[in-house]
C-alpha cells in the first residue's frame, strides 16, 4: 500500500471508536471472513467464495482492501482490471481499473466505512493509473451519491450478464507528496 496505512476518522463513526478501525491492505487470514461477508449477504458456498477471495488476493492486477474494527474485519473492496474484449459491439465496460466488491457488514453500515474503503482504493490506484470506472445499477441511489461525492460522474450505460449498469469515470489527481 502506499507509505501508509490508513486510520480512519469520520464524524459519522458513532457506534465505533475512530481509534478502532483500521483500513489496510488484505491478507491471507482475512479471506474467511470476508467469504463469509458476502455468502451471508448473497447466499452461496461458503468454501467458493474462500476460493474466488484467493484468486483476487493472489492477482497482482487487483486490490484487495478490509476495514477492520479492534482487528476483526467488518468490510472489504476490491478493485479489478478489466478487458473490453466484445467484438460484436455490444455496449460493454471500456478496458480499465474498476472498483469492484464493496460490502460492510449490517452492523457497521452507515457508519463511513464503505466511503473510506472507496477512499483508500482510489489513493492506491492513483499509482497505476490516472483513471477509474465504476459501474452501479440505476436503482442503487447510496453507491450511486457516494461515488457521486467523491467524483466519479456517469459517462454512460453497459451491459453485463443481460443486466443494464450505469457507467462512471474518475479523472484521478496526481497527490502532492511533499
Amino acid at each position: 500500500m502506499s507509505n501508509y496505512c490508513l486510520v480512519v476518522t469520520s464524524r459519522r463513526l458513532t457506534n465505533v471508536a475512530a481509534s478502532a478501525i483500521v483500513i489496510r491492505k488484505a491478507k491471507s487470514n482475512d479471506i474467511t471472513a470476508c467469504a463469509s461477508l458476502i455468502s451471508s449477504h448473497v447466499s452461496g458456498d461458503l468454501e467458493e467464495w474462500q476460493s474466488k477471495f484467493e484468486q483476487d488476493l493472489a492477482n497482482p492486477q487487483r486490490l484487495f482492501l478490509v476495514a477492520t474494527v479492534n482487528d476483526l474485519v467488518v468490510g472489504y473492496g476490491h478493485t479489478t482490471f478489466h478487458t473490453d474484449a466484445l467484438e460484436d459491439g455490444a455496449k460493454s465496460s471500456p478496458t480499465g481499473y474498476f472498483l469492484s466488491g464493496l460490502l460492510i457488514s449490517p452492523a457497521h453500515r452507515r457508519q463511513g466505512l464503505g466511503e473510506r474503503l472507496t477512499v483508500a482504493r482510489i489513493d492506491e490506484m492513483r499509482q497505476v493509473t490516472n483513471v477509474i470506472y465504476y459501474l452501479a445499477e440505476p436503482d442503487n441511489l447510496a453507491t450511486i451519491e457516494l461515488h457521486s461525492r467523491l467524483g466519479f460522474q456517469r459517462i454512460g450505460s453497459v451491459e453485463r450478464d443481460e443486466q443494464g449498469y450505469s457507467l462512471f469515470r474518475l479523472e484521478l489527481q496526481p497527490i502532492n507528496r511533499q
